[in-house]
């Protein structure tokens, strides 16, 4: 696990990318090295986990023609060294990355369709017409920014290491706070700043030093398969967990008390004996508290639980931290929870922990499923959107200025585009739901998140419901086993109902959260430090937001109607700004 940076096209100062390399420096804490050339640079920061030893980057070949850098982790990588070697090609030492520029030079730009993990890789090649080419996996587990401009590409894992290779004046882009509201995120492909985009789900990039063409891959839904049983589930569950932890350092998983991690806890706890669970709790008693939960699972997959609770006095001083370590404005108040439970676990000396991101979306988990699937009126489009918005989106409009409106209706607003997303039909209802929420909003909410949050603080998240065979599986499946108007996620309970304790297989389901409404209560010192935040903001101050509105809003909420997300994510947007 790394972090990525480089440009080309033109050339950039040995400063630039030495600023590039030490705002990136938590998620890469092991070794920094670049390369140059001319008009081209490359440079990684590694976090070493598999075969520390070898692996060394930039990779470069023989003759010194191509060159790479790679961020992720690719779990089938001794697969691909016996491969290499059936051609010849020795691969020196353990380390996973080391053979993917072998691997290139063999397969060409399609290695990629034989990787099996979360990556993000960049190469320059600079044989018959120089190139750089970037990719990304094929659900944008691990985030690359980039800008194309005339003077060439830049790009960097996170903004703040792009920034430092940006050669003009960061603005803000005047659609991103219309995308934040409607997506409670930047959706794949955006950012905050103009000119500035991110490689969405599967996408590839190539510039040859004057343009850049890019390319996304076009899937059609497979037909439904009687042979995806639970029991075959089950199987693929713990084989993609059994190769996902082969790695000699001490494991972590995040458990919530659900059952999503609570499946991984179980398949970890059966494989190794150097396995501890991850719980975060927050001071008081909550109506989301999932301590018992959590308890009851860590003791089933016989593994020990550490419990870590965020207090009200501290919140303050941990919002900024947050949104720094975010990169990207992300509305989710349980990501603050997310933020200090992976700085406890970096604490106790881990370098990697599992998490149950991607279960819902791969297998219709969430309410909104069912309910779409309930609908018999044409309106259910837009509803579904609207539950995935911050607040509807009639009423976060009425936050926009006349003059922001205007704009909007104009050029076509963030609405109209995530309509366009969610319209192609698939053969049945629930694949496009599920389709449309794989490869945009997962990305983009969920799995940039934890990425960002995950390494600020040296720590690798791995997901098993995100590895290419899950999602091919999940694709597959038939409808029926995942989600109806009455039950969600049906396949994953009957393959993980045995591996979890009865307690968990009868709670409710809920999401992994963070007590937004208690804690932003009027009289808090999260009250207080947000009202201070949004007093004058400039979300305002630079003609997006009407001020008065806002006031209505911290009015409103003040006199305890509920406005807790909607202060909470209005505050996390304006702590965003540049």
């Amino acid at each position: 696990m790394c972090r990525i940076y480089g440009y080309f096209g033109s050339d950039r100062a040995v400063r630039a990318m030495e600023a590039a390399r030490d705002a990136q420096l938590s998620g890469g804490p092991d070794r920094q090295a670049h390369v140059r050339g001319e008009d081209w640079g490359l440079g990684c920061n590694r976090l070493a986990i598999q075969d520390p030893s070898h692996g060394r980057q930039p990779f470069a070949n023989a003759d010194g023609s191509v060159h790479a850098v790679f961020n992720g982790e690719i779990y089938n990588f001794r697969a691909i060294r016996r491969e290499l070697a059936g051609h010849g090609v020795h691969v020196e030492g353990d380390s996973d990355g080391s053979v993917l520029l072998p691997y290139y030079e063999l397969h060409g730009d399609r290695f990629v369709e034989r990787l099996e993990g979360m990556y993000a890789i960049a190469l320059v090649d600079l044989r018959s017409g120089r190139r750089l080419k970037l990719w990304s996996d094929p659900l944008a587990v691990k985030s690359l920014y980039y800008e194309v401009t005339a003077d060439g590409i830049a790009f960097a894992s996170e903004p703040g290491g792009l920034a430092a290779l940006r050669t003009g004046r960061p603005e803000v882009d005047p659609y991103a706070v219309d995308h934040y509201l409607n997506w409670q995120c930047l959706p794949p492909g955006r950012s905050l700043h103009t000119g500035v985009s991110s490689l969405r789900a599967g996408e590839h990039l190539v510039h040859d030093g004057r343009t850049a063409a890019t390319r996304v891959p076009r899937t059609t839904a497979p037909p439904p398969d009687a042979g995806c049983t639970p029991d075959r589930l089950g199987s693929l569950l713990a084989g993609e967990v059994e190769r996902m932890s082969l790695q000699s350092a001490p494991v972590a998983v995040q458990l919530s008390g659900g059952l999503d991690s609570a499946v991984l806890a179980t398949l970890l706890g059966r494989r190794r004996t150097d396995v501890t669970a991850f719980h975060v709790t927050h001071e008081g008693t909550h109506p989301s508290d999932e301590e018992t939960y959590a308890r009851d699972a860590a003791a089933h997959a016989g593994i020990p639980l550490e419990v870590v609770e965020i207090r009200e006095a501290e919140l303050p001083e941990l919002i900024g931290p947050m949104v720094a370590a975010l990169g990207s404005p992300n509305a989710t108040p349980h990501a603050l929870s997310a933020y200090v439970l992976f700085r406890e676990i970096a604490k106790r000396s881990f370098r990697v922990c599992f998490v149950g991101d991607g279960a819902d979306e791969q297998f219709g988990g969430y309410r909104r499923y069912s309910t779409a699937l309930a609908a018999t009126d044409d309106t259910w489009q837009e509803r579904y959107l609207d539950r995935l918005s911050l607040v509807p989106r009639a009423r976060y409009r009425r936050l926009y200025t006349p003059e922001y409106r205007a704009l909007l209706d104009d050029a076509g607003g963030s609405r109209e585009r995530a309509r366009e997303l969610l319209g192609p039909p698939a053969p049945a209802r629930l694949e496009q739901l599920l389709a449309f929420d794989r490869l945009h909003k997962l990305p983009g909410l969920n799995l940039r998140k934890l990425d960002h949050l995950s390494m600020a603080h040296s720590i690798e998240g791995r997901v098993p419901y995100c590895q290419p065979a899950v999602t091919d599986f999940a694709r597959r499946t038939p409808d029926a086993l995942k989600a109806t108007e009455t039950r969600r996620k049906g396949i994953l309970w009957d393959a993980g109902g045995p591996l979890v304790p009865q307690s968990v297989r009868t709670r409710q389901k809920q999401p992994f959260t963070f007590p937004v409404d208690a804690f932003l209560a009027p009289g808090t010192k999260l009250w207080e430090f947000a009202t201070d935040v949004l007093a004058g903001p400039r979300l305002s101050t630079a003609g997006f937001l009407s001020a008065a509105a806002v006031r209505e809003v911290l009015d409103a909420h003040a006199v305890r109607r509920d406005q807790a997300r909607l202060v909470w994510g209005l505050m996390i947007l304006e702590l965003s700004l540049p």
